[in-house]
């Protein structure tokens, strides 16, 4: 049976050229609503965070975005598709464009750090092997790993070795957009912040839009351009860090300046 068209997605002029568009989203498990008529763009270049509480469907939105979740109501359009109008081979093409690094790197146990960076190119490209392996050893030197880690498996990697393969992997097929699920957890400070300055290095040499969910305030402030917070299953406020910091929303107030909110010189 032939699928009948959907209706034109109306955009408004900053929305044409967006990396991320989705408006009027809905996602519910049951009579369980998550998120009810959610609004959020995400420019290109731009590096967002996404926080919310526990239960506001910071990881339910980016299932949503990749593609995992569908939606009960609204439209994604991602890097100029829309979602739910693409058939499968053309939601393989942009999947092909987004790199995900998941909480805790999600590396293939039984492939060596060079084989799990391989892994999307064998998928979606016709590079033969020792192609593949080359582009794998520069991956590595992007994110500063040493090159005797490709023959290492994910056990003998220390957590930030392990982010670090992850975040090769993610950009193995060089990615515009990346998606970034707590980068930074069970690293330790100095790790983190390494993590972030490499974020943020990457992100401006390779022209990538960044979608970072995180409950790390020192990322929120050190690498991102806005913030969007999920709360009241919706987008409540988009804006830049310094902004948020005078907002009069309970959530957010409490999130910047409470007994936990982080230290102001």
């Amino acid at each position: 049976m032939k699928r009948k068209p959907l209706p034109p997605m109306e955009l408004h002029e900053d929305e044409a050229n967006a990396a991320i568009v989705i408006k009027g989203l809905r996602n519910q498990f049951g009579q369980h609503v998550v998120h009810d008529n959610l609004d959020l763009v995400v420019r290109r270049g731009e590096i967002l965070g996404v926080v919310g509480g526990s239960g506001s469907g910071k990881t339910v939105l980016l299932r949503s975005i990749l593609g995992l979740q569908k939606p009960a109501a609204g439209d994604i359009l991602l890097l100029g598709h829309r979602l739910n109008s693409e058939n499968a081979e053309e939601r393989r093409r942009i999947q092909a464009r987004t790199g995900v690094l998941f909480q805790s790197g999600a590396l293939y146990s039984t492939l060596s750090v060079a084989e799990n960076i391989m892994a999307p190119m064998a998928e979606f490209t016709n590079l033969n092997p020792r192609e593949m392996r080359a582009v794998a050893m520069l991956k590595l030197q992007l994110v500063g790993l040493p090159a005797r880690a490709a023959e290492l498996m994910p056990s003998e990697l220390s957590g930030g070795m392990i982010k670090r393969a992850a975040l090769a992997r993610a950009l193995a097929l060089d990615a515009e957009l990346l998606f970034l699920d707590e980068p930074t957890a069970g690293l330790d400070p100095i790790s983190a912040a390494a993590f972030d300055t490499l974020i943020k290095d990457l992100a401006s040499s390779l022209n990538l839009t960044v979608f970072m969910i995180t409950h790390d305030l020192d990322s929120l402030y050190a690498i991102c351009s806005e913030i969007a917070v999920l709360a009241d299953k919706r987008v409540v406020e988009k804006a830049p860090v310094s902004q948020l910091e005078k907002s009069t929303h309970p959530w957010i107030h409490e999130y910047f300046n409470g007994p936990r909110g982080r230290v102001k010189a």
